[in-house]
């Protein structure tokens, strides 16, 4: 067959460039030219002499073209081979080749779209010509190698010719390359076509052949200029097509809403359709022979088919899965079919081309399978369940009619069949480009969009493409080259996400971690899962299981597959894997792809790592290739937010599944019936952070001055392809925006002063600023000083332009002030509009009798506290006099006129006018004497002529400014109380004013030497007075028989307190040197008064009752020292029993006639005389007569007697008087409220000796009253104590 070469003259494809170079040029040397020919013919010939003897296989239809194509390859550098499956072109056309002359100056490279046929492929050829596999015909399929360069044929995937154009730019290892099943068109498959039709013509000796089903060839020979097709017929016999549409409607894919419809129906539908099948080859005369192929979509409905054909199905079948995951053994029970009777296969798409099943007779088509498209919005690769196309049918159909005739069941109806596409559509439609792209990048060849692809990609994809590198950080948008990492990514054979975390293996630290992860990423996954061990197989793979990342499964899996002692032997490794529910050659395969991976690290000079990985840096490394696929978890039960707005779950077989965890990165996202995560990892967002540096999006807000890090920082909001990954994280704007840092430097760290030091110039200039507006506040206008804005701008002006931060600011100044100290300091004349105004008359201590009282000044009408406000200690709140207090501040006083005279009644302002007239001339009346009285008793003096009282003003009235606001604060100078209304902030802080402020060491018996009744303390800067008392150690009603509890010094701010609690102190003190006096005293208390008092207590209490009071009519001045008390103490012990006898008789008194009162009042009925009766019994409870003498005064116990006198002469008089009696109840009910209400204020007993005399006017007439008495003066006495 090779007479027509030339062998002499013949050499090695990849030594011709250099042999030019010898030949002719500036390189030219004859001698190395003749002995490199030599070498490279002698090659040639040794080729020649190995190529094996071909016996082309006579019954395959190909064979009977073979002189055709033959010279067809000798005459043209591409030709188009079509023929259906079964023609025999796969493994005759190499052969075919070789007899046409090829092989010789370089291999055959033979590609096949799946690793499964290449292997199977060169077996089959190895064993027609008679060699072993690895001599003249060998196979590379990724990471698998049987043969070498010698070889004459080599077989192998797309994928790896592919990958050798990055080494073998001219593909001059070969002389003839044959791509196999091109109608498949894979994405390799697609690019490697591109890619031969630009070499062809600097490789005019490189020969091409296509090979395709019929139905696409015409589009191939227009792509390679006309090539030549030919048609080779298929070994096929005639297949009946029979419809059996199980839904009337045409069904596009798992998204429409009939689908649901369509897979319930389907077993039903499948389990009728093998019955027809069964009776056709029983009506036929072959009921043995009847084997079908089902196609299904998935493993899920395979599992279900079979579930449903055993329980259902014709019985003595067998019933057999097939599925690209699907285990040896399993696989091995199809192709070796054994004697065992009929056979069903259910089978996804994989059983349509590249696997032949054998025996096959029919065929029922579900006609659907699952398609992986990729959504370039979603970054999401899913798979959905679409309806196939016309060819992908046919080749189905295809499938039965091997042998013999056959039936194929299509399970839809013939007019969806017809509107379905021609064909399916290309891969390079519908996946991600990034690794072509990667590929043409490495090999120069210019954009994607210019590259001349069969069918031109979508632009959309190719942008994806593009955008995925530049996320993996291989690819340099502006530059539109590739980076330094994108170059290593270009050396390695592998999906550019992989290729990428090994690179992030090798920068981490963790690169042999990585290479055992990436190798198993790469392969398919080893778990199985049978159908009816699903929960044996999880419980097996639980044991590698390792919490929050399923990543560390393959470690944990790969480390004992390495030392366990379970897997020390081949043997041993394969029982491991049987009892794990693992694939062995899944698990060869991921072995395989790892020492491939070992082999390309090393090969790239990437740094392996001594020490064990951790887990943040593994999971970083892997991060580096999985940007696209992290998550966060929304508040939604298991459901995760993704990049682009994308929901998704966690896959139910992750670790991470159902634990909530808050962030995510996952290998991949596919879309199924819904979008999953599947295999995850646990991460840090901060991670996405360091990773996505120039991917990130950064949204900025609220920029402030920072006064504790001296700079200008402001928020950012870091996004990572949509999803918030930090949604507040502080960051230094002046980095981001330095003309509006350093403006907010300017105006809020120099122009208010917050610059976080203080250096001198600006505690210079804050001050003046203060001061002028202070003078602001005091005069109530805002027009007298600059505004900020000025003070900005002298700051700008002075400032240099790229000073935005404290510490530039700082190092500018060092350099600055040197020279010029006072560069910074602002002038006073720069801070006023005009003169500077006087403001004597608002002083900043405002001084009330001895007190000088701290003042500020605020002008802000709308603000609480505008005008002035006084802090006031809560010592110094008792001693504050209210008719000063009431003149306000100097500088106001013409003002609180006016505003006083302006808020009277109409008819009484009208003589006044004009007022501030009237105002003025009240001003200048005003002396020092005016100043100690209030202002309203003043005014009302003043105007006396025109009818004008105190009660016709209220500060209520006027504007709020004009009456200081008073701060009261403790000793800390915190704030206890505030507000206008001095009066009422003395009765809130009555409790705090009353108290005893300290106590000094020690009980005293006598009256010590070291009192001093009155002294001067400064509180909060506020010279108080405080007074000392002498206070009972236990209550006068608490002393016991020979009590020795003497008196304790305490210190009040309060005057009247102390008096009040010293007098206590004095009694008791006397009390203890009175001795035989107190029991004369108390013999002397007869039996009748003894029995009158017993409702009400104990003969004790009254006797102490009566030395009490005694004690009250002795001291009538109170001793602030020894002498004045040694004084006292002999005066009461002359008078003592004298006093006592005026004592006890009002007190036998009050308790005779109480006791005549009670007796009378149980006599009367309750129903005609209730108001009375409870009236009385009122009178009588404010008296408080079980106690009176501790709880009144001595002037107000002493005119008991004379109440109860009045009282029984009212009873005498009740029961010919009720009408009157209750009149005069009505006219006095709503002073006893008040009484009752305000009992404890001692302001009152004015009011209380008024009422009882009322009484005495109202109810016991002809008794005189002790004063003039009307309800209208009661109402006037009210009015002038003011409470309210």
């Amino acid at each position: 067959m090779h007479s027509g070469l030339d062998v002499d003259q013949m050499v090695m494809v990849r030594d011709r460039h250099r042999l030019n170079r010898l030949g002719k040029g500036k390189d030219k040397n004859p001698e190395q030219y003749q002995s490199l020919f030599e070498k490279s013919n002698a090659q040639v010939k040794a080729r020649l002499a190995r190529l094996p003897n071909i016996k082309l296989n006579q019954d395959l239809p190909v064979t009977q073209y073979a002189d055709q194509l033959i010279a067809a390859i000798q005459k043209y550098q591409v030709i188009i081979v079509a023929g259906e499956t079964g023609s025999g072109k796969t493994t005759q056309l190499p052969q075919i080749a070789m007899l046409a002359g090829r092989g010789l100056t370089g291999m055959i490279g033979h590609t096949q779209p799946r690793r499964l046929a290449a292997r199977s492929v060169s077996q089959r050829i190895a064993e027609e010509v008679g060699e072993k596999l690895g001599e003249s015909i060998g196979f590379k399929v990724r990471f698998n190698e049987q043969g070498s360069n010698d070889s004459i044929v080599r077989l192998m995937t797309d994928g790896i010719l592919l990958a050798e154009l990055g080494h073998d730019r001219f593909l001059n290892k070969y002389d003839t390359i044959i791509i196999d099943e091109a109608h498949e068109r894979s994405l390799n498959i697609d690019f490697i076509m591109g890619y031969l039709k630009q070499i062809l013509s600097k490789r005019p000796d490189l020969k091409v052949i296509i090979t395709s089903a019929t139905l696409d060839v015409n589009r191939f020979s227009a792509y390679f200029n006309h090539a030549p097709i030919f048609e080779v017929e298929g070994r096929s016999f005639p297949v009946e097509v029979r419809y059996r549409p199980i839904s009337e409607l045409s069904i596009g894919s798992s998204d429409d809403d009939e689908f649901d419809d369509f897979e319930e129906n389907l077993p039903r539908a499948v389990v009728q359709a093998v019955e027809e099948c069964f009776a056709d080859a029983e009506e036929k005369g072959h009921p043995q022979h009847a084997d079908i192929l089902i196609f299904s979509s998935t493993e899920q409905e395979i599992r279900e088919l079979q579930e449903t054909l055993e329980k259902y199905g014709p019985k003595h079948t067998e019933i057999l899965p097939l599925y690209a995951r699907l285990g040896l053994s399993e696989q091995q029970k199809i192709f070796t079919p054994g004697n065992k009777g009929r056979r069903i296969i259910i089978s996804t798409n994989v059983a349509e081309t590249a696997l032949t099943v054998p025996n096959i007779r029919y065929v029922i088509d579900s006609g659907f399978a699952r398609i992986s498209r990729y959504n370039y919005r979603s970054r999401v690769q899913r798979l959905p369940i679409e309806a196939i196309s016309q060819a992908a049918a046919n080749q189905r159909k295809g499938r039965c009619g091997r042998i013999a005739p056959g039936v194929c069941i299509r399970l839809y109806s013939e007019e969806d069949f017809t509107s379905r596409p021609a064909f399916t559509e290309p891969e390079i439609k519908r996946t991600n480009l990034a690794s072509v792209i990667l590929q043409m990048q490495s090999l120069g060849l210019g954009r994607v969009e210019e590259f001349d692809f069969i069918e031109p990609p979508d632009h959309r994809l190719v942008n994806d493409g593009r955008k995925l590198l530049v996320e993996l950080g291989a690819f340099n948008e502006q530059k539109a080259t590739l980076t330094q990492v994108g170059q290593i990514m270009a050396r390695m054979p592998i999906d550019p996400r992989l290729a990428r975390m090994i690179v992030g293996g090798s920068h981490f630290g963790v690169l042999n971690e990585i290479l055992v992860v990436v190798s198993a990423l790469a392969v398919q996954d080893p778990r199985e899962r049978p159908a009816d061990k699903q929960m044996q197989a999880d419980q097996k793979h639980a044991l590698f299981r390792e919490a929050d990342s399923d990543f560390l499964f393959y470690l944990k899996l790969w480390d004992t597959l390495k030392n366990s002692p379970e897997t020390s032997s081949e043997n041993k490794r394969r029982h491991f894997a049987r009892q794990h529910f693992l694939s062995w050659l899944r698990l060869r395969e991921w072995k395989q792809t790892h020492a491939q991976l070992v082999d390309l690290a090393k090969g790239l000079n990437l740094s392996f790592n001594e020490k064990t990985a951790t887990y943040e840096n593994l999971h970083r490394a892997l991060l580096t290739g999985l940007l696209s696929f992290i998550a966060n978890k929304t508040d939604e039960r298991n459901i995760y937010m993704a990049v682009r707005q994308q929901k998704a779950k966690v896959f139910p077989a992750s670790t991470l599944h159902k634990s909530n965890t808050a962030w995510v990165m996952a290998f991949e996202m596919v879309e199924t019936s819904q979008v999953y995560l599947r295999t995850l990892a646990k991460i840090d967002p901060e991670w996405i952070l360091l990773a996505a540096r120039d991917l990130l999006k950064y949204h900025y807000y609220e920029p402030h001055w920072s006064k504790k890090t001296g700079l200008v920082q402001a928020y950012a909001q870091i996004s990572l392809f949509g999803l918030i990954v930090e949604p507040k994280r502080l960051v230094n704007f002046e980095k981001v925006d330095h003309p509006a840092a350093r403006e907010i430097f300017l105006r809020d760290a120099l122009t208010t002063g917050n610059l976080g030091i203080t250096p001198p110039f600006l505690k210079h200039n804050l001050l003046k600023l203060e001061e002028v507006e202070r003078v602001e506040d005091k005069l109530r206008r805002r027009d007298l000083v600059v505004d900020e804005e000025t003070v900005y701008q002298f700051y700008a002006e002075r400032v240099p332009a790229e000073i935005a931060s404290r510490r530039s600011f700082e190092d500018w100044r060092a350099t600055v002030e040197p020279k010029q100290p006072r560069y910074l300091f602002i002038d006073d004349d720069a801070l006023w509009q005009n003169d500077r105004p006087t403001t004597q008359q608002f002083p900043d201590y405002l001084q009330n009798g001895e007190l000088r009282l701290a003042t500020s000044y605020r002008f802000d009408p709308s603000h609480d506290e505008d005008g002035a406000t006084v802090k006031i200690p809560v010592q110094a709140l008792p001693q504050v006099d209210e008719n000063r207090w009431s003149w306000g501040i100097p500088g106001w006083r013409l003002d609180l006129i006016e505003a006083l005279l302006k808020s009277l009644p109409k008819d009484k302002r009208r003589h006044l006018v004009p007022i501030p007239d009237t105002a003025k001339k009240l001003m200048q009346s005003v002396d020092a004497v005016h100043l100690n009285q209030h202002i309203f008793k003043f005014l009302a003096f003043a105007l006396r002529g025109e009818e004008i009282t105190e009660k016709d003003f209220s500060f209520e009235r006027i504007e709020q400014y004009l009456v200081p606001f008073i701060v009261v604060t403790d000793e800390k100078g915190r704030i206890l109380e505030k507000g206008r209304d001095l009066a009422e902030l003395k009765a809130r802080c009555r409790t705090e004013t009353h108290r005893p402020v300290k106590q000094l060491k020690g009980e005293f018996q006598q009256f010590p030497d070291n009192f001093v009744f009155e002294a001067s303390q400064k509180v909060t800067g506020v010279v108080v007075k405080q007074y000392q008392a002498l206070v009972p150690a236990k209550a006068f009603t608490a002393l016991e028989q020979k009590d020795e509890s003497g008196v304790v010094i305490q210190t009040f701010n309060d005057q009247h307190e102390a008096i009040k609690q010293h007098r206590e102190g004095v009694i008791r003190l006397i009390h203890m040197q009175l001795g035989d006096l107190t029991r004369q005293l108390k013999k002397q208390i007869s039996k009748p008064l003894f029995l009158a008092y017993s409702p009400l207590g104990e003969k004790a209490k009254l006797e102490q009752m009566l030395v009490y009071a005694t004690l009250q009519l002795s001291i009538d001045t109170l001793p602030v020292n020894k002498a004045e008390f040694e004084a006292l103490l002999k005066q009461v012990k002359q008078q003592f029993l004298t006093h006592g006898q005026q004592a006890l008789e009002v007190i036998s008194d009050i308790f005779v006639q109480w006791q005549d009162i009670r007796r009378q009042l149980m006599m009367l009925d309750g129903d005609i005389f209730g108001r009375s009766i409870d009236d009385i019994e009122d009178q009588l409870d404010l008296m408080q007569l079980s106690d009176f003498v501790y709880t009144q005064g001595s002037e107000v116990w002493l005119e008991y007697p004379r109440y109860l006198k009045a009282l029984l002469m009212r009873l005498d008089r009740l029961p010919n008087n009720l009408k009157r009696d209750e009149s005069a109840i009505a006219d006095v009910d709503p002073w006893m409220d008040k009484l009752f209400k305000f009992k404890h204020k001692p302001e009152l007993k004015e009011i209380y000796f008024m009422v009882e005399e009322l009484r005495i006017s109202l109810f016991s007439q002809p008794m005189k009253t002790k004063m003039p008495v009307s309800s209208s003066r009661l109402q006037k006495a009210w009015q002038r104590l003011g409470i309210q």
